[in-house]
């Protein structure tokens, strides 16, 4: 529940920030309909944020297409790790095989970067 809660509040800064933050607009601006995905291994939980243009949207569920996904061992490791935003747990974590990248590692360092401007 709480990793649900997690993604949803981070697609929410997504949103405000495209509005509000002018650097992060123009970083997203330019992607023409990019899908990241966060879900759990068990594809039990996770949420899609797709970017077209300088929108956002999103949906929840783990079951929807994507150009990368940030797949986690389980909703309690990705919780941890997200909410401590720190560039070493995550490390550690991918490190540890706890977190796994399915798709184009670029956009998930894209998505990763765009995060940082925003937190």
């Amino acid at each position: 529940m709480r990793f649900s809660l997690l993604l949803y509040v981070l697609y929410r800064l997504l949103k405000r920030a495209m509005k509000k933050n002018k650097a992060y607009h123009n970083y997203v601006g330019n992607i023409h309909n990019v899908r990241i995905m966060i879900k759990t291994a068990d594809g039990k939980r996770g949420r899609v944020f797709i970017f077209d243009r300088g929108s956002i949207s999103s949906r929840g569920g783990a079951r929807h297409p994507y150009d990368t996904a940030i797949v986690w061992k389980d909703a309690k490791t990705g919780f941890r790790v997200m909410a401590s935003q720190s560039d070493e747990a995550q490390f550690e974590a991918a490190a540890e095989g706890a977190m796994k990248l399915d798709g184009m590692p670029f956009f998930a360092k894209w998505f990763n970067d765009g995060v940082k401007m925003v937190m």
